[in-house]
């Protein structure tokens, strides 16, 4: 079986399994392609917006707002314009008691263990408790790159009270999946994977449905239902991701690119280029590199 597409990247260490990313896009082209990991991920946005899509549902980030991953959800990220976002990432685990105590039984197992989810799109809590959740987050990340004595202890605290946050307005989700739907996700990842371990090839529908034993259909179906794209439309936005590296860290010319990637026609790499990343290739090379 192939492996699913699982990140790979440690976040944090043994002893302090968590990490905050802090990232500035002045140019407007940030994403990161479909992906998913055993970590939460909460994503706060400082400065412009962000599209999260979690599990085929995209969300617009505006400043001052966030975003709940849960563990082994499918998403991407990717800026409409300049933007400044973190993402603090770590394990559930890291929230557990050594004692097993009340807290630990009525609170933190439930989210461990997965039986409980976060909300992903944090609208639908209450303001005030919102706001509360936020300067959370502002001192979880403010705390991690400032690393003044204690911080780790004062970041666990921030977490905590982040959960209790979400307790008091009762916004944790009952995790409902079924085997089945459980099944198919992992098909599901399995087939992403493929899809970017051979992604310069000529690939069917008719090929990727054959990997999950679904009719076309119903894989057309399910892929748009998880992901908020047609399987060729995830195709193409991966190629062209890996084009626009390819812009920036080789001087393969645009066709040579276009080929590199999967497209046999010119044209449509072109078209497709500028559907995504909003710029010709050539224009999207010019402002990040320079001319060359």
């Amino acid at each position: 079986m192939l492996p699913t597409l699982q990140e790979k990247h440690t976040h944090g260490t043994t002893t302090f399994p968590l990490q905050v990313y802090s990232h500035h896009d002045k140019d407007g082209f940030y994403s990161v392609a479909q992906h998913w990991h055993e970590e939460l991920e909460w994503v706060y946005v400082e400065t412009g917006v962000l599209e999260l899509t979690v599990r085929g549902k995209s969300y617009l980030l505006h400043p001052g707002e966030f975003c709940f991953v849960n563990s082994g959800e499918l998403h991407e990220i990717r800026s409409t314009g300049e933007s400044f976002h973190h993402a603090v990432v770590f394990r559930a685990s890291f929230l557990d008691f050594e004692l097993y105590d009340t807290c630990q039984h009525q609170f933190i197992r439930p989210v461990t263990s997965h039986r409980l989810s976060f909300p992903t799109p944090a609208q639908i809590l209450p303001a005030e408790a919102a706001g509360v959740i936020l300067g959370h987050l502002q001192g979880i990340v403010r705390l991690y790159h400032e690393r003044t004595p204690g911080y780790p202890l004062s970041i666990k605290i921030h977490i905590l009270q982040v959960l209790e946050q979400l307790y008091r307005c009762n916004a944790l989700v009952e995790s409902a999946g079924s085997a089945r739907e459980e099944e198919n996700l992992n098909k599901l990842k399995n087939v992403i994977t493929y899809m970017q371990q051979h992604y310069t090839q000529p690939l069917t529908l008719q090929e990727l449905a054959d990997l999950t034993y679904l009719s076309p259909t119903y894989f057309c179906h399910y892929f748009r239902k998880e992901t908020g794209k047609s399987p060729i439309g995830f195709l193409n936005e991966y190629r062209i991701q890996q084009a626009a590296q390819l812009l920036t860290e080789s001087d393969l010319s645009v066709s040579q690119i276009a080929v590199a990637v999967g497209f046999d026609n010119f044209s449509y790499f072109i078209r497709k280029f500028r559907e995504y990343k909003r710029v010709s290739p050539k224009e999207y090379r010019k402002q990040l590199c320079g001319s060359r």
